[in-house]
């Protein structure tokens, strides 16, 4: 087999000794200060971590010479325009790193650019660790809110969650059903997903605009149980704005003789739990999928989400079919099979 690459230590009786700034995010989320409204309650505490005593390659530490020479000898000089920072290397499995202005021959000082691979993502890097006992509450605009935190973050150590976690699908009961008012092919509904507040009080129910008029009857909407996604940016349809999504297959007929079933969840699941994929591991959804980027997460998910010969709604992925889950058992539909969702 080809060697992919080649590591090779640093003799440490040869090397030279630097100083490293290791520079991370300022901020350890994407919005500073949008749930407390400080932006201080956000800084990132380990945007920087020094290191003493680093050892390079004695040509590196040769190279850092020649550059401070030069800036010392021809200070200023429109010959030649060259920086401490001129001089760049990538520290192997960390990062790239430029000399810093503060160096000196005996004294040298690097700091770091950028880290090879960032992974890391605004909507995860404020998740709590998984064994600690933190709740966490949604409200209706899908905010999350803590009710302890323990983690610091880890910036660019954060992992990568598959799209499929990222999103937030609920059970929710829809209360009532009606007709929109000024959309004959729109339907107007109210949904408890669950929502409480800081203070664990629940919230009001939310406002769902659903394109579902003459498909299914207003009677066998009200107290059904489904599946809604509750972490879509609010959009607003005809002159009302809808918090929620609700989830239904369909036939792919057109028009009139389409049919279309809601994803039905059993009734003892309660509203607001969050459901999941069999054998992934549990979700953890952003807390609101708004920005262009985050938009088309959901947009790769549900291309992808089907409902299999067994009328059970799955995510269909890289050839793995996995069952929406609830604690009750897995999401169904009524009665159609292989189709879309």
């Amino acid at each position: 087999a080809r060697v992919k690459g080649i590591i090779q230590w640093v003799e440490a009786s040869s090397g030279t000794k630097c100083k490293v700034m290791q520079y991370d995010r300022l901020f350890k989320t994407e919005e500073p200060g949008k749930e407390s409204g400080d932006f201080l309650d956000d800084i990132n505490e380990e945007s920087l971590t020094i290191l003493h005593n680093v050892i390079l390659e004695p040509s590196v530490g040769a190279d850092a010479v020649t550059i401070i020479d030069k800036l010392s000898n021809n200070p200023g000089s429109e010959v030649e325009k060259i920086y401490h920072s001129s001089l760049a290397y990538q520290f192997e499995r960390s990062g790239y790193f430029a000399l810093d202005s503060s160096s000196n021959v005996d004294d040298l000082v690097f700091n770091r650019v950028v880290t090879l691979r960032d992974t890391w993502d605004a909507g995860s890097a404020t998740q709590p660790k998984k064994d600690e006992n933190i709740h966490i509450n949604h409200d209706k605009e899908g905010k999350q809110t803590q009710q302890k935190q323990k983690n610091k973050n880890t910036g660019g150590n954060a992992p990568v969650l598959e799209d499929a976690r990222r999103v937030a699908l609920r059970a929710g009961t829809i209360l009532e059903a009606g007709p929109h008012p000024e959309a004959n092919s729109l339907i107007l509904c109210k949904l408890d997903c669950g929502d409480v507040n800081e203070a664990g009080e629940p919230e009001e129910p939310r406002t769902v605009v659903a394109g579902l008029a003459g498909k299914i009857p207003f009677d066998e909407l009200v107290n059904r149980k489904v599946v809604c996604i509750t972490n879509l940016k609010p959009a607003r349809m005809r002159g009302i704005e809808s918090t929620a999504m609700l989830l239904a297959a369909s036939d792919g007929q057109e028009g009139d003789d389409e049919v279309v079933q809601l994803l039905d969840v059993p009734d003892s699941v309660p509203n607001g739990e969050l459901l999941s994929f069999e054998n992934m591991e549990p979700c953890e959804p952003d807390a609101m999928l708004k920005s262009k980027g985050a938009l088309k997460v959901w947009d790769r998910v549900k291309a992808k989400l089907r409902v299999n010969d067994e009328g059970e709604a799955t995510y269909q992925n890289d050839g793995t079919v996995r069952k929406i889950m609830t604690s009750a058992g897995p999401v169904m539909v009524t009665s159609l099979k292989d189709c879309i969702i």
